[in-house]
């Protein structure tokens, strides 16, 4: 009898979920984690934060807004760069950084030693992460999107705790222009801020600061994203649903596809107009939306589609991302990124300032890593290697800062490196 106790001891142990395992050679999946929290109590086991992927969900480890940028270091600490004329990059002012500095004024001191940080995403003019100490944001605080409750206009420089949460645990998040957005642990999604476009998925056009919860029918949420002025989730039954702009200002979740996996998130505007992007469970794109000026949906053409249509010449799409005038997806088991769009500044990665209607492949990215993650500003696109190399290429004037000096280049076709994770 005593054997068999050590016997079923050792076993259940041996098989205890994440905590037990050592950090993987090939970066973990955030739906790994039951919660962020969870991701909090993983990197303090380990010591730092670990590699992980969100499958382009423009929140997690590396994060851009239209022209800012922030990165989840290994040490749980903030590296930000862009614009900061709200206080959005985390330094306590409002002075815009070229290249990537670390965000002193959010009361990180490191996974080994205090509160640190595991998951960002930055938008237009406020950033949110989820630190150990809990859910967090800064910035522009009008409209209610910081989601403490304050609607009035002020530059908030130091992290104010989400209050919106109704004492649920959050297992992943995202931010629009003007409203940002969490899923639960119980497959709920409330959202907050700015609803003139009816963006925060509750039937009307009204803002709240205290949040709002849209109806899905009784589904969960499983995958979501935030655009400039609407939203997007896939629920657990796999169907698409957005709301906002992308629907024509529709205000309640409405069916645009099935059999879906991962939806874009990230800038899918146009003087005003919005597109997005989605994966299916085949690993084929598809995108839609009320503008393709730019051939952003892929397929070759510049005609619109309130539709999906799928994007040429790609398979085996395992992440994608949608920005200014341009898309981006991740094939080849995690090898390739191909780019398709508006290409004034090299955006595309593809070593030329060409438009194109079809993707192209970015060059410059070292064969021998894999990318764990990809995330798209305005004018600029920058993937996470596995080696914790960040690379990214696009526009490097007039505020849309790629990493590097703006004296150096004023922008970078082909893939450069910036930063790596692993950096004091």
């Amino acid at each position: 009898m005593k054997f068999l106790l050590i016997f079923s001891l050792t076993f259940l142990t041996a098989c205890n979920n994440l905590y037990d395992l050592p950090d993987p050679t090939v970066p973990l999946n955030e739906g790994s984690f039951n919660s962020l929290d969870e991701l909090v109590s993983y990197s303090t086991k380990l010591g730092y934060v670990p590699s992980y992927t969100t499958n382009g969900g423009e929140y997690g480890l590396i994060s851009m807004g239209d022209i800012d940028s922030c990165v989840v270091m290994k040490s749980g600490k903030l590296k930000c760069w862009g614009n900061n004329a709200n206080g959005q990059l985390g330094l306590g002012n409002l002075i815009n950084q070229e290249t990537p500095v670390t965000a002193t004024n959010l009361g990180l001191s490191g996974v080994s030693s205090g509160d640190f940080a595991v998951a960002v995403t930055s938008v237009l003019l406020h950033t949110c992460a989820y630190f150990k100490s809990g859910f967090k944001c800064w910035g522009d605080q009008s409209n209610g999107k910081l989601g403490n409750g304050l609607t009035a206009s002020a530059n908030v420089l130091s992290p104010v705790t989400v209050g919106t949460l109704g004492g649920k645990t959050v297992k992943k998040f995202n931010a629009g222009d003007q409203h940002s957005c969490a899923v639960f642990t119980d497959g709920s999604l409330k959202c907050w801020g700015l609803n003139t476009n009816g963006q925060l998925g509750d039937g009307t056009t009204t803002l709240s600061a205290t949040g709002v919860v849209p109806n899905f029918g009784g589904a969960s949420v499983v995958e979501f994203s935030c655009n400039d002025f609407s939203s997007c989730a896939i629920t657990s039954n796999k169907d698409l649903k957005c709301w906002g702009t992308l629907l024509t200002g529709s205000s309640s979740p409405s069916t645009i596809a099935t059999s879906a996996a991962y939806v874009a998130s990230g800038d899918g505007g146009d003087g005003g107009s919005e597109f997005s992007c989605f994966v299916n469970t085949n690993q084929n794109a598809y995108c839609f939306g009320a503008t393709n000026t730019y051939g952003q949906f892929g397929n070759g053409t510049t005609s619109a589609s309130s539709t999906p249509v799928p994007v040429s010449n790609i398979t085996g799409v395992s992440m994608m991302i949608t920005a200014a005038q341009r898309a981006c997806a991740v094939t080849n088991n995690n090898k390739s990124v191909y780019c398709w769009g508006q290409n004034n500044f090299g955006q595309l990665g593809n070593g030329n300032t060409t438009l194109y209607t079809v993707p192209q492949k970015v060059v410059g990215l070292p064969a021998s890593e894999t990318i764990v993650d990809i995330a798209c500003g305005d004018n600029v696109t920058c993937v996470l290697l596995s080696n914790d190399d960040l690379y990214c290429w696009g526009q490097n004037n007039s505020g849309h800062y790629l990493g590097i000096p703006y004296s150096s280049a004023t922008m970078s076709s082909s893939a450069i490196k910036i930063l790596n994770r692993n950096d004091p």
